[in-house]
């Protein structure tokens, strides 16, 4: 690194000179320090929300496309610290907690254990200790959905660059290679912050907001004021619908049994809510004061 550069950490993207699509290198770039950025302001919140983190552009090189970036916070009173060294201790921090991250992935194509993001986690926390941020009033860790969230991004970013790219970061803790072979679908997202799934089976009454007309996938329904989007497996029923021998429409309703099931965190807050219609036991067809009932036959 530059000595004569203010820079806490660059990005340096190394693609093959007269490749196709140029332009992905570049959108991988932007994309990333957003992705950094969003992360620098979670990491903020969890040390106070009075706090705030700006990323400079210090430097561009084109050899490869290398961009030095810095590291500006403001917004916590000195009194609130007792002398410390808030912005050093801070910025340390932040640039060390992006590194483990990116560190922590090298090598893996798909996270199926929820111990990677956790030992992720305790590394920063660590970190926070090595550098006294957590003296600071308001600390809290990071929560693991919310980690995940931005390693998600961080990940999404690097689907811009070819097989042939190569992308690490570079500060005064070494260089860490991003892993454009990890891959994380939406449902392993979900699944590495589930810690319990609790379900019932129980008799509802969902208006239809979007059919499936085409195939064997989600409907769109209402419940009061959420959205619940579900599967519906009563197989007999959609061979009906389907040949066209049942009418429903956006704005009529079902009399269904339905599965729940509710994800709980490693907190215990609830992260999602999964449905699906085991069986449609009635149709209930929106016509004003006439309104009529068409019981799908051999309900019970």
């Amino acid at each position: 690194m530059d000595k004569n550069l203010k820079s806490d950490f660059c990005i340096v993207i190394d693609y093959k000179k007269d490749s196709e699509n140029p332009s992905r290198v570049f959108e991988a770039m932007a994309s990333l320090i957003k992705a950094f950025q969003d992360f620098d302001n979670d990491l903020i919140k969890t040390i106070d929300n009075k706090i705030e983190t700006v990323l400079l552009l210090e430097d561009i090189e084109i050899s490869s496309l290398k961009t030095w970036l810095a590291n500006v916070l403001r917004g916590v009173p000195d009194e609130a610290v007792k002398g410390l060294n808030w912005k050093k201790a801070v910025g340390h921090y932040l640039v060390k907690a992006k590194h483990i991250v990116v560190k922590k992935l090298e090598g893996k194509t798909i996270i199926t254990d929820a111990k990677v993001i956790e030992d992720i986690q305790y590394e920063i926390v660590e970190e926070a200790k090595n550098t006294d941020v957590k003296l600071l009033p308001n600390y809290t860790p990071l929560q693991l959905p919310k980690l995940l969230e931005n390693i998600d991004k961080i990940n999404k970013s690097l689907e811009y660059l070819s097989p042939e790219d190569k992308a690490t970061m570079k500060s005064e803790f070494g260089d860490a290679t991003f892993n454009l072979e990890l891959s994380i679908t939406p449902d392993e997202l979900e699944d590495l912050v589930t810690r319990e799934t609790v379900s019932n089976e129980t008799i509802m009454i969902l208006k239809v907001r979007k059919p499936d007309y085409l195939g064997n996938t989600m409907w769109d329904f209402k419940h009061g004021s959420r959205s619940v989007p579900a599967k519906i497996s009563h197989e007999e029923w959609l061979k009906d619908f389907q040949s066209r021998k049942i009418d429903i429409r956006p704005g009529d309703s079902i009399r269904a049994k339905v599965k729940t099931e509710v994800k709980y965190g490693h907190d215990f807050e609830v992260i999602g809510y999964n449905y699906e219609v085991l069986e449609v036991q009635e149709v209930l067809q929106e016509k004003g004061d006439n309104q009529s009932k068409l019981p799908f036959e051999g309900s019970v």
